[in-house]
């Protein structure tokens, strides 16, 4: 049954940290595989909960590393959480809780962070904020715990790096529930909003779409509550954590990259 899914796969959504690398180093067969995507011209999208980084960024590493793609094709959760906070609400201004990345993916959407302004903010905007200070972490507490609606662009525990795994926006997530007793709508993977945020860019339906990941609360969970054909790489955080998540099942596991190319090649999905 895998073989016959992967035969009818088009479409690549592709995690990046602990997936496509880890640190300055490519995962092995990540590379080629990347190479093999771009040559068959397979509409694919590298993507991150990550949203500490402006795109550019996450486009330059790539590149470093043998792995170039357009800007247009990577997604991260805070760009995807902009617009849907623009598309689908009529809240204008967020007070964000991140980095300069996240407030520009903000303004990129048509918002208007009220940062300089708190008292002005229409909702609370948290991202993997990599510089947050006491002062900014308050800010935030009262105005959740003022009532306004409170979103976070992942809630992703950990963050992995060649040193071991760092804290992530979960972190922050939990010291504002632990401060105010409320949490946020979540907009990241697994959520369906990551989902067509990658499908509307794809242009590709839920089964002829593929999701790489080496996240199983993240990665793996998106690709089955959407029905996406879900593929475990061992390069990253499951493998270093363990695979505590007993109720996600991917559809498929590979040791890296390389092995889930060689299947998709034997199932024609790729030359």
């Amino acid at each position: 049954m895998s073989n016959e899914r992967l035969g009818r796969i088009r479409g690549f959504l592709l995690d990046m940290d602990g997936t496509l690398y880890i640190g300055g180093e490519a995962v092995p067969g990540a590379v080629a595989f990347m190479a093999t995507l771009a040559r068959s011209r397979r509409p694919h999208l590298v993507l991150t909960n990550n949203s500490s980084a402006a795109r550019s960024r996450y486009r330059e590493r790539l590149g470093r590393l043998g792995m170039p793609v357009p800007l247009s094709a990577v997604l991260t959760s805070g760009g995807a959480s902009a617009e849907w906070l623009a598309a689908s609400t009529s809240l204008r201004r967020p007070f964000v809780l991140g980095t300069r990345a996240l407030t520009n993916e903000c303004r990129r959407a048509g918002l208007a962070p009220a940062n300089a302004a708190p008292e002005t903010a229409d909702c609370v905007l948290l991202g993997y904020d990599t510089g947050v200070t006491y002062a900014s972490l308050t800010e935030a507490c009262l105005l959740v715990a003022s009532g306004l609606p409170y979103y976070a662009t992942h809630a992703d525990r950990t963050c992995i790096s060649p040193r071991g795994l760092l804290p992530d926006a979960g972190a922050l997530i939990a010291a504002i529930e632990v401060t105010t007793g409320r949490t946020p709508i979540v907009l990241g993977k697994p959520e369906a909003s990551m989902v067509e945020a990658g499908l509307r860019r794809l242009g590709t339906s839920v089964d002829e779409t593929l999701i790489l990941g080496d996240q199983l609360d993240t990665d793996m969970m998106l690709g089955q509550r959407s029905g996406m054909f879900s593929v475990l790489t061992l390069t990253g955080e499951a493998a270093r954590r363990g695979r505590e998540y007993e109720n996600v099942r991917p559809d498929l596991t590979v040791a890296h990259p390389g092995e889930l190319l060689e299947r998709l090649r034997a199932a024609g999905a790729l030359p």
